[in-house]
């Protein structure tokens, strides 16, 4: 006897309407990493939402979720910093992109919903003309960006302020 296999998490552009589950995944994301709380939930996700309205309004950012059943299960971000005009590119183009707060639920990931989202931000970042892609791994997730063909060097330099 086969048993119907669960529904596959469907990978798409977030929209405004996802604002509350991107809060609920940021949230999440940042507490499992050992973010220590100086606000509360209900203040965090009232900034979060803001920034969801203003960032996928803008050009500068995208972003793409995993959704399974109606509900989010993963994210991903990309932000497109513009570089300093070049005597032959205009202004705006091949900016570099950002990758940021990839994250799937700990109990869906290593089955490729995490490929699917990075997949989404790298197409994007494309799409849009990027010089490249640049992004700080985890300690955990380093061998994950390494399979899919970043660098080899650590994350990049970086001076805390």
């Amino acid at each position: 006897m086969t048993l119907p296999r669960p529904e596959g998490p469907v990978v798409r552009e977030a929209t405004v309407r996802d604002a509350d589950e991107l809060a609920r995944l940021r949230w999440q994301f940042r507490i499992e990493a050992g973010t220590q709380r100086s606000i509360t939930v209900e203040s965090f996700v009232d900034e979060m939402l803001s920034f969801v309205r203003e960032a996928l309004v803008g050009q500068r950012w995208d972003a793409f979720v995993a959704e399974r059943g109606g509900r989010l299960i993963g994210c991903v971000w990309v932000q497109f910093v513009e570089r300093v005009p070049h005597p032959n590119l205009r202004r705006g183009e091949r900016p570099i992109a950002y990758i940021t707060n990839m994250y799937v639920e700990p109990a869906l990931r290593d089955g490729g919903i995490g490929r699917a989202l990075l997949d989404a931000a790298v197409g994007c970042a494309q799409s849009r003309g990027a010089s490249g892609a640049i992004l700080w791994p985890s300690e955990r997730s380093v061998p994950f960006y390494r399979r899919a063909g970043f660098g080899d060097e650590d994350a990049p330099l970086a001076l805390p302020l």
